[in-house]
């Protein structure tokens, strides 16, 4: 007899997205800047290729934070946003008594959009391929549900997931910081890059 989804579940299905973001690999490249084209400036100006470099090495920092805690105030590599939102689903999670187990694989990222003219600042969008084994656990039951249906259990195995990760800058391109992710599904993911 297969066990009757809580609502604390279906909660789950909205921390899933911010969770199973969380993830290893990345690259580590060098930074990239061109010359500016005003010789009165000695300021570097950041490319995407650059840009791109360096939103791919946040996922590796969000990983190696433990998933069933908190976010600190003022980390450096997420935006105010992200922390409150992250740490809301934490709390939700503690409240039900519900931890996660499992991890994460960035498989491929790949560049969506980068607008440097977006109001507020410079903006850059990518996608995020993934294979994920994370499950969550109210005590000893596994309460994972799936993210499209969150009053049926999500299949058991690794799950091949899609995300489109959007990141800002505070400083004109030189770090950046994670401000939103979004679980892809259905249509969206299959014409994804990470379907091809």
């Amino acid at each position: 007899m297969r066990p009757t989804l809580t609502r604390s579940s279906q909660a789950l299905a909205c921390a899933a997205a911010l969770l199973t973001l969380a993830a290893c690999g990345g690259d580590a490249d060098g930074e990239k800047t061109s010359a500016s084209s005003s010789s009165t400036s000695s300021e570097p100006t950041y490319d995407d290729d650059y840009a791109f470099a360096e939103a791919k090495k946040v996922s590796p920092k969000l990983r190696a934070h433990d998933p069933n805690t908190p976010l600190p105030e003022g980390t450096e590599w997420a935006t105010a946003s992200y922390i409150k939102a992250y740490n809301g689903s934490r709390a939700e999670m503690k409240k039900q008594g519900i931890r996660e187990k499992g991890t994460v694989t960035v498989e491929s990222t790949h560049l969506a959009e980068s607008n440097p003219d977006a109001v507020g600042g410079w903006d850059l969008t990518v996608y995020e391929c993934s294979t994920s084994t994370v499950r969550y656990y109210q005590g000893s039951k596994d309460v994972t549900s799936r993210p499209e249906d969150p009053s049926k259990p999500a299949p058991k195995g690794p799950q091949e997931n899609v995300h489109l990760v959007s990141y800002t800058t505070p400083d004109g391109g030189k770090t950046w910081q994670l401000d939103k992710s979004q679980l892809l599904l259905g249509k969206d993911a299959k014409e994804s890059p990470c379907a091809k």
